[in-house]
């Protein structure tokens, strides 16, 4: 060690977090168990204390160190039949340092364990509510995420033990592992509340006077007969933590009656115009300012904003504002309720004009959307309005007792979180007039050029009172959808605010109420609000909640983001790694494109899309029980999205430690690499790890196991607000030389520009669906040749190490009179000579 290092060290403060971190227990066959320590400082001196009286002392290892220049210490421990506990502590410029908390490993059993539980609950034709209790679901023995419903709107994951699981809050989905020792450490417990078209289910901890433990409860939503719902659960162990998800879903289905039900996708045309959400999205939303009406005005700045930017949006959505409400006439003052549906009197144009000003301003839009909610506006239609009369409508009441344990905070400009039942009504068609009247809705808006809606606040419907309002809400929801297939095309409405049993445990999530038709739902709330924490969170619980909505008839929505504010490439990567809508929310003037264009691609016949993945983006199932969300440095959010077409997986990283004040950083391990690809993995294969903004590489090579199933393959690092994609794409051989094939290197899902990759004893096909630069890692690039759309073409090359260059090769939009246009795509071979 040199004097500069010496002094430099000298002057650093120490960091250093562990895997096992403090506070976690993790399991262990029997056998030794590797444990890392991550470190600023070379010369710690570190160990841990184990629970059985012996020490283990950690030794400096070599593995690359991206983006920081921290350093990786392992040791191994041996696991025997007793769980061991582990202090750590350190000792540094003479001092030592005994870290609180203590990390337990626990030996695991290694049988596979396989159970399946089921409790249904029947309510007779005299019963509106039934309370049952699980029998075999007990609290002492199980902690982990349990996705709650803690608004009216939104439901989210939060990491409890079950005696701590609320008593009236809902709770739509557990993803448990145990706490009780006697059960297998490695087991993981998924319990499914599946609601039908007949009752409603949600699960919560006991109430006054019920037996400990955690009970159903179940609402008809039917009238007459006897109507079921169910409880359901999947216990594995020895097994991807997915196995067990996809279990309890399974079993839901089977009792739903929903198993031969295959999810299909929207057509990409329909109605005279492309699907909306495959082209980038503008949304008025926080472009205007929440809460702030729209005008022509205001309108005709963003389009110009937009113009002079060359931003090649797709489809514009007009956001919140733009109806003609009343306000003061469904029993609260400040209440608002739909008066027509025109726009509101300051708009100072029709809602025709407003579609021309956008598309007249950019050519390249092909839709205009509009935003609405499902009650009419946010508190129903007004009771004065001229369209009580034309559609018959008539008073329902709201009851809190449909969803307790909401906190009611008042009215806040929009809805209320809790309705005051003796106060609020809301005016509705009667059901056998819903589909007429969202019929007539949405016809005025096509008439006027309009050809998709965002619908808001769906999930509000749960506040009406008894069968009678329970039905309505069925009713409106399903006339709804209906008419918009029937006016605007095939899943052309968003579902915002739609969080609650029919969507995340019931028939329209399990495709029964869209017979199979895949619907575009909001996945979160909105991405800005304020919060120290948000921002990190709203990537948490769209990765959490895709856990679920990834296996139901939804296409998850990230919702929009802004590109010129509030941690834009944070979110901009998280939406190219979504099947859903991209939406950006820029202020006018406020753009960067070089965020944007990361997004977008020119297809070979020049029209502008969205690069983004098919797939979405799903959090490892190695590490969902990893604290990324804690204090200090430690481990970042991590997720992964696989790309069949380039037999790859994109594996994706945000920083994600306690209000922003820490770096996240993070051992990757071998068994993330199989982790990410999951049973697509290739046998005997090499693959390259290529780390887009690092600019860097490594190789995880399977033939050689890397020395054991989760052996260190490097240690990353990434600064407050950061975020890494690193390509996982497996070399092919041709000749003597290996080549693996990247995507698109300016893009953020540049696996997702792939079309197919074809390969042979001397070369590689790859067909791309974007224009930009195409990048291979070739072991030796003298002796190839590459031809676009078979002509020679010369192409860039970076030495990347002794034995690595990285190839870049240039596809640019031809002529569209071009031959070569017609393709819908561009043949890239890479020929060995």
């Amino acid at each position: 060690m040199t004097d500069a290092t010496a002094a430099q060290m000298a002057k650093t403060t120490e960091e250093i977090c562990f895997v096992p971190e403090q506070g976690r227990t993790v399991f262990a066959t029997l056998k030794t168990f590797d444990v890392y320590a991550i470190a600023n400082r070379a010369d710690m001196q570190i160990e841990a204390l184990l629970s059985d009286g012996s020490r283990t002392f950690f030794t400096l290892i070599d593995v690359p160190s991206l983006g920081s220049g921290h350093y990786t210490f392992q040791t191994s421990i041996e696991v025997r039949e007793s769980p061991l506990t582990l202090r750590y502590s350190y000792m540094l410029d003479g001092a030592k340092t005994v870290l609180d908390g203590y990390a337990t490993v626990i030996p695991t059993t290694g049988q596979h364990i396989e159970e399946e539980f089921t409790s249904v609950i029947e309510l007779n034709d005299q019963q509106d509510f039934a309370n049952v209790r699980i029998p075999w679901l007990k609290v002492e023995d199980w902690q982990g995420w349990v996705w709650l419903r803690p608004r009216s709107t939104w439901i989210e994951p939060r990491w409890i033990t079950l005696l701590e699981l609320p008593e009236f809050l809902g709770s739509h989905f557990f993803l448990l592992q145990p706490t009780n020792h006697v059960i297998d450490p490695a087991t993981s417990f998924c319990i499914f509340p599946c609601s039908s078209a007949g009752a409603t289910v949600n699960l919560s901890a006991s109430r006054h006077g019920e037996d400990p433990g955690v009970y159903a409860r179940v609402r008809r939503v039917k009238a007459g007969g006897v109507v079921k719902a169910y409880v359901v659960g999947k216990m594995t162990a020895n097994a991807n933590v997915f196995n067990a998800v996809d279990g309890a879903i399974d079993l839901a289905k089977k009792k739903l009656g929903t198993s031969g039900i295959s999810y299909v996708l929207p057509p990409n045309n329909g109605k005279g115009t492309p699907w909306p959400f495959s082209q980038l999205s503008f949304c008025t939303w926080s472009s205007i300012g929440e809460n702030i009406r729209p005008t022509r005005t205001k309108l005709e700045k963003l389009v110009q904003s937009l113009k002079t930017a060359q931003i090649p949006v797709g489809s514009f959505l007009i956001d919140d504002g733009w109806q003609d409400i009343r306000s003061g006439m469904n029993g609260v003052v400040e209440s608002r309720g739909l008066w027509s549906f025109d726009v509101w009197d300051g708009m100072d144009c029709s809602l025709k004009e407003s579609v021309s000003i956008v598309k007249d301003g950019l050519p390249t839009v092909e839709n205009v959307g509009v935003w609405m909610t499902l009650q009419g506006y946010w508190n129903s239609v007004a009771s004065k309005s001229p369209l009580i009369a034309k559609y018959r409508m008539r008073p329902f009441k709201l009851s809190q007792d449909c969803v307790p344990g909401l906190t009611y905070n008042g009215f806040d400009g929009q809805t209320v979180s809790q309705p005051d039942e003796s106060d609020r009504l809301w005016w509705l068609p009667p059901k056998e007039l819903a589909y007429q009247f969202w019929k007539d809705y949405f016809s005025y808006c096509a008439d006027a050029g309009i050809t998709f809606a965002k619908v808001d606040d769906q999930s509000y419907c749960s506040f009406l009172a008894g069968v009678d309002g329970a039905e309505e809400a069925f009713a409106m929801w399903d006339g709804m959808t209906r008419a918009a297939d029937d006016v605007f095309g095939e899943a052309r409405v968003i579902h915002s605010m739609a969080h609650y049993e029919r969507t995340f445990n019931g028939d329209i999530g399990m495709g029964l109420a869209t017979k199979g038709n895949k619907v575009v739902f909001r996945n979160t709330d909105d991405f800005g609000l304020p919060g120290i924490n948000i921002h990190r969170n709203h990537v948490h619980y769209n990765l959490m909640n895709c856990i679920i909505m990834s296996r139901m008839c939804i296409i998850p929505d990230a919702d929009m983001f802004m590109s010129g504010a509030k941690w834009p490439e944070f979110h901009a990567v998280l939406r190219a790694f979504f099947p859903g809508p991209v939406l950006l929310s820029d202020r006018a003037e406020e753009h960067d494109l070089s965020v944007i264009h990361k997004l977008i691609g020119r297809t070979i016949a020049g029209r502008y899309e969205v690069v983004k993945s098919h797939n979405p983006a799903l959090p490892l199932s190695s590490r969902i029980w990893e604290p990324s969300l804690a204090s200090g440095i430690g481990p970042s959010i991590k997720a992964a999205s696989y790309v069949p077409a380039a037999n790859s997986s994109a594996l994706i990283m945000w920083s994600s430690r306690d209000g922003a004040a820490h770096s996240s950083t993070d051992i990757i391990l071998s068994s993330d690499i199989a982790d990410a690809l999951g049973q697509h993995i290739l046998p005997d294969t090499k693959y390259v790890l290529w780390f887009a903004e690092m600019k860097l590489f490594i190789c995880f090579d399977r033939t050689r196991r890397c020395g054991s199933a989760s052996s260190p393959l490097a240690e990353i690092t990434l600064a407050p607000e950061g975020h890494e994609v690193v390509t996982v794409a497996p070399f092919h051989k041709l000749g003597h030389i290996e080549i693996a094939c990247l995507g698109l290197l300016n893009k953020y899902a540049g696996l997702s520009a792939i079309d197919s990759i074809e390969f042979n004893a001397k070369s590689l096909r790859a067909c791309v669906l974007f224009e930009g630069e195409l990048g291979f890692i070739v072991t030796d690039a003298s002796c190839i040749k590459v031809y676009v759309n078979c002509e020679s073409v010369t192409f860039a090359m970076l030495d990347l190490s002794q034995t690595a260059v990285l190839v870049k090769i240039a596809l640019t939009v031809p002529d569209s009179s071009s031959e070569v246009a017609r393709l819908g795509y561009w043949t890239v071979d890479v020929q060995c000579a």
